[in-house]
């Protein structure tokens, strides 16, 4: 009787261990699931005609006490032409955060694309020590044809040779030259025409960088985004101006790099000087907290970050020579 009871309590205090262990796992697999980061990735066609446009998305899902780094716009998306750009966010009451990078690609040239996989960083916010994970967007396959592939089941086989009667030989032969030179005459009348207006016309010269710079700064200007409640196309429109206005005016590939190795680069380059460093560093951080860190910035900081901009074009543009005879100076 003793030895069973003694088993009894034994059965007891293993079941009831193994239960703790059950429920520790649980909470575990819990927080881990609350803490876990998603991207997922894709088009809404694999298989397109010439010209048309193909909506590429990139969504992460993360909790709000994680931030994420995202991949700076590009012109070119896997050699597709980024035609336009939207980030947009849903926050659920789970405590996690949904969101989306919306590309339309578009191209004019059949071939096949592959819009390469991107590094989607990301660490706690609370934790500033806490080391920088990576996850990565799947590559997509897409493949772009001419109307004529699109619709290849219409096209019909070739048909055989026509015979020639000899009689007709020299006659077409004759009309073959007669049209061969026709030709030739036209093309040297288009030619002789063609240099003689271009000598008489004038090229007009290209345009500077802070040229550039100042027309898509009136252009973003005129777009009215702010008003629209549009802040982050704002940043992001806004940062892109200034990064190829550095990598047009000091030939610094700024466009194609990220806030940080862009940064690393500026410390040691002595095409700028430490005033206009500092104030670089200092506009695009705070453009990538509005960007990347859902940082809503007053209208007082929207316009300090637009004159920052222009007053990085003004101190740094290149003189023209024309500008120097303006002033007078010898």
């Amino acid at each position: 009787m003793n030895n069973i009871i003694r088993y009894a309590i034994i059965i007891f205090i293993l079941f009831v261990g193994a239960s703790d262990l059950c429920l520790a796992q649980d909470s575990l697999k819990e927080d881990n699931s609350k803490k876990s980061v998603s991207v997922s990735a894709g088009v809404d066609k694999a298989r397109a005609t010439i010209g048309d446009k193909i909506n590429y998305k990139i969504t992460v899902d993360f909790p709000e006490d994680i931030e994420v780094f995202f991949p700076e716009t590009k012109d070119k998306v896997g050699g597709l032409t980024v035609k336009d750009f939207a980030v947009s966010d849903i926050e659920r009451a789970d405590g996690r955060i949904t969101r989306e990078l919306s590309y339309v690609l578009e191209t004019y040239k059949a071939s096949s694309y592959i819009i390469p996989a991107f590094d989607i960083r990301y660490k706690e916010k609370l934790k500033p020590e806490a080391e920088v994970e990576v996850a990565k967007t799947p590559e997509i396959f897409v493949e772009v044809v001419t109307v004529l592939d699109a619709d290849a089941s219409d096209v019909r086989g070739i048909k055989p040779p026509v015979s020639l009667d000899k009689r007709y030989f020299k006659l077409y032969i004759i009309i073959a030259i007669v049209i061969g030179v026709l030709i030739l005459v036209a093309v040297v009348l288009h030619y002789i025409y063609h240099r003689k207006q271009r000598e008489t016309e004038s090229v007009p010269e290209p345009l500077s960088a802070h040229q550039i710079a100042y027309n898509d700064l009136e252009s973003l200007r005129a777009m009215d985004l702010v008003s629209k409640g549009q802040i982050k196309e704002y940043y992001y429109r806004l940062s892109n101006i200034v990064r190829h206005y550095i990598e047009n005016r000091f030939k610094l590939m700024a466009p194609d790099r990220t806030t940080e190795e862009f940064l690393v680069e500026m410390t040691v380059t002595g095409k700028l000087t430490g005033v206009h460093k500092e104030l670089v560093g200092n506009f695009l951080e705070h453009c990538d907290m509005v960007k990347f860190a859902a940082y809503g910035p007053d209208s007082r900081e929207i316009e300090n970050s637009f004159n920052s901009a222009k007053k990085l074009v003004d101190e740094t543009r290149e003189i023209l020579l024309e500008e120097v005879d303006n002033t007078g100076v010898n």
